[in-house]
């Protein structure tokens, strides 16, 4: 069995390509996506700004705000 990575229309998708003896042809089988590392860094400063452009925020409540929004990060990090 292969692993492929074909780009359709500027997207990658990953195959397994395997050959069947009896049907003489190749089986492609789809495997999903190929998925982009998330830049957390990036995304926290994103977070941040936009809390703070659109929520009128206490300056004693962003400490915890921030808090949560760190967890929140660690957890997403985790999963993927």
């Amino acid at each position: 069995m292969t692993r492929i990575i074909k780009t359709i229309k500027g997207r990658k998708y990953v195959y397994d390509v395997k050959w069947d003896p009896e049907k003489k042809k190749q089986i492609w089988t789809y495997q999903g996506k190929v998925k982009k590392k998330t830049d957390l860094e990036k995304l926290k400063g994103e977070l941040y700004s936009t809390i703070l452009r659109h929520v009128r925020i206490k300056k004693k409540d962003m400490r915890e705000i921030m808090n949560a929004i760190q967890e929140v990060l660690v957890k997403y990090e985790s999963h993927w």
